[in-house]
């Protein structure tokens, strides 16, 4: 038993001598002091130009990717706007421009007739004259309530 007990201690030293050994066998200057994060890849995505070339995986029979750059329409202006009412409820007025509801101050996005889109802001409504001034894009303009636009 007590040889037993003297293997075991013999054991233990030597574990404790090689460890601290082992280690300090590599060179300081081979440790790294910071380990550097490799760079990512970046991706990269090219459309392709013809349907040979590839095509959208998730509507395959579409031609949308192969008809280039979208064509550009007229931008719309103040002059597509009109006016269908205007409301009143006790201090606050109201009008409906477009089929889109504005108070004095309030920002919005409109559609005109032809489908573009125009954001306007509503400065003032005066509903004795039937009149609504708004701003888009720097440019001012009154618009006057009509029956029928």
């Amino acid at each position: 038993m007590k040889s037993r007990l003297h293997i075991l201690r013999l054991l233990v030293a030597l574990f404790a001598v090689a460890t601290p050994l082992s280690l300090s066998a590599t060179p300081m200057a081979a440790q790294p002091t910071s380990p550097e994060k490799p760079e990512m890849p970046k991706s990269v995505f090219v459309y392709p130009q013809n349907p040979n070339q590839g095509r959208d995986p998730f509507f395959p029979d579409s031609t949308r990717p192969y008809e280039g750059e979208p064509k550009t329409t007229d931008t719309a202006s103040l002059t597509d706007l009109y006016v269908r009412s205007i409301l009143q409820s006790g201090d606050r007025v109201f009008a409906v421009i477009n089929n889109h509801t504005f108070a004095p101050g309030e920002e919005g996005t409109v559609l005109t007739k032809d489908g573009n889109r125009l954001d306007i802001r509503c400065i003032a409504i005066d509903s004795k004259a039937g009149a609504v001034i708004v701003e888009s894009g720097g440019t001012k303009a009154v618009l006057h309530f009509t029956i029928n636009p």
